[in-house]
């Protein structure tokens, strides 16, 4: 019975908004997009704040070089006083933080800021820019604020002689503070720039990802799950919509392609059982009807038997009609086992159990067969495996079965030709009728040599009342499969390339083998 839909929904957990593929869709393409810009931002930072800072060092080395220049300009033409009117001009520019000049004693001479003149500097700062060359610059952080330091020596050149002397190489030491806060807060800028290109890029693409997503996946998958769920629920009329030309419009087509051929399929079996059930029902009052009429043909078959056996043993030899009441004996017999084939299939009794040898009962069907006319000329095969447990089964109607298909086989042979008995151990599990695995076994092959069945009347070969022979009612196959069954075995029959039919009756060993019954 179909689900219905409510309890299919039911059924089925809700799908989580973080679980679905639109979120895994939009954050896996956040992440990237925002990796891709990160690394890009950074590498451009880097190379940006690179450039300021060469820049701003490039700038500090030229004002120093212009303040050297200066002053050297100004000493030589006597106007010393102009030293400080540089040094002030100089120090207007919103970077640079101080100028100064000192003497090998640390003593400030010149200075950009007046209070600074006479000022004794650090010695340990003294002794490092002492040490340094004579263009040397050095950074360090104030306050989170970088400043460039430059110290340039003034050398002492020919022109300053008449001055200076020559005692000395230097004059005195240039240091020159700049300020880095300005290129830092344009580097913070830029910072900020690509902080918020990244958050906007991440949203606006967030977005138009998140559209694109429900234009082109989320809406047709929802339809497909939609037309899937309807068709679990039994619905094969439905059908999914073809979106485009895309990969889920091409899976849609594939799905509704599949829905038909279901639907041709469910249409089909229903017919098929529809016969099935009607040729079911047609054969159980074909039973009942066979039933009564073989019990109200036994009776006076028997009494006629009766008769025509005392008025032929009246007769002397020689009279010509004893020989006609020999016939008509021959066809009561005929009647009498047709009749009981008919009650047999009617009114089957349950099989009388117990342990059974498989190969005594073969070599039994083997004798009676023998004695048959028209297997004479043909010659029988066994092919035993040694060591086969015993089943538990009935030994009549095994007789039964196995006399059915070997003289089937006869027949099919014409009464000429090879029959192959072959009986083994089967391990390999079997699904019975019923559905059911058959699991440990023994398995016996009757083969025949003869033209084979028609592939088209293989599945009807154990249909009751089915016959390609001139004679019979087509009930032998239909009894033979009842008993086989009966026993909770399996039978089946199948052509052989070039060696004519197989029928294959397999039988249960559960229960059968502990270990202490007696080996064929």
């Amino acid at each position: 019975m179909p689900r219905s839909s409510s309890d299919n929904h039911a059924r089925r957990p809700a799908r989580s908004f973080l679980y679905s593929l639109k979120t895994k869709f939009i954050a896996a393409l956040i992440l990237l997009v925002g990796a891709v810009i990160s690394l890009s931002a950074w590498w451009n930072l880097s190379l940006h704040t690179e450039h300021m800072l060469q820049a701003t060092e490039d700038k500090v080395r030229a004002l120093a070089e212009a303040i050297d220049g200066g002053i050297q300009v100004a000493m030589r033409e006597g106007h010393t006083i102009e030293v400080q009117r540089i040094l002030e001009g100089m120090a207007r520019d919103p970077d640079i933080e101080q100028i100064v000049i000192f003497d090998d004693g640390g003593r400030i001479r010149q200075a950009s800021k007046r209070d600074l003149v006479g000022r004794v500097m650090d010695r340990d700062r003294l002794s490092r820019y002492l040490a340094q060359p004579d263009f040397t610059v050095t950074g360090r952080y104030e306050d989170g604020e970088l400043i460039q330091s430059v110290v340039k020596k003034i050398r002492n050149r020919t022109e300053c002689h008449a001055c200076h002397g020559t005692a000395t190489e230097f004059l005195g030491t240039i240091q020159l503070d700049m300020s880095f806060g300005q290129t830092q807060e344009q580097i913070a800028g830029m910072k900020r720039a690509a902080l918020w290109t990244m958050l906007l890029t991440g949203l606006a693409l967030a977005g138009g990802g998140g559209v694109l997503m429900i234009r082109l996946v989320d809406r047709p998958v929802a339809r497909l799950a939609d037309a899937m769920t309807r068709v679990e629920t039994g619905d094969l009329t439905a059908q999914a919509v073809c979106g485009g030309r895309d990969e889920l419009g091409g899976l849609a087509k594939s799905f509704n392609a599949m829905v038909d051929r279901l639907r041709a399929a469910r249409d089909e079996i229903e017919a098929y059982h529809q016969q099935r059930l009607a040729r079911a029902e047609r054969l159980a009052s074909l039973g009942e009807l066979a039933a009564s009429v073989a019990h109200e043909i036994k009776n006076p078959l028997a009494g006629i038997a009766g008769a025509v056996r005392i008025l032929a043993e009246d007769m002397p030899a020689s009279d010509s009609r004893k020989e006609i009441m020999g016939e008509i004996l021959a066809q009561i017999r005929r009647l009498d086992g047709t009749v009981g084939d008919l009650l047999t299939f009617a009114r089957p009794g349950g099989p009388e159990v117990g342990p059974c040898a498989l190969h005594q009962v073969l070599d039994r069907v083997l004798l009676v067969l023998a004695e048959d006319p028209s297997a004479s000329n043909v010659r029988v095969v066994r092919e035993y495996q040694s060591d086969l447990p015993p089943v538990l089964a009935d030994g009549k109607l095994l007789e039964q079965v196995f006399f059915n298909l070997l003289l089937n086989a006869v027949q099919a042979i014409g009464g000429q030709g090879t029959i192959t008995l072959r009986t083994a151990r089967g391990e390999a599990d079997v699904t019975r009728t019923d559905g059911a695995p058959l699991g440990p076994h023994l398995e016996v092959r009757v083969i025949d040599t003869g033209p084979g069945i028609p592939a088209h009347l293989l599945r009807e070969i154990f249909t009751p009342f089915f016959t390609t022979k001139p004679r019979g009612i087509g009930l032998g196959l239909a009894i033979t499969r009842r008993i086989v069954e009966d026993h909770g075995g399996w039978i089946s029959a199948e052509n052989l390339p070039g060696q004519g039919a197989m029928f294959r009756v397999c039988l249960p060993l559960e229960g059968s083998d502990d270990g202490t019954r007696e080996r064929i």
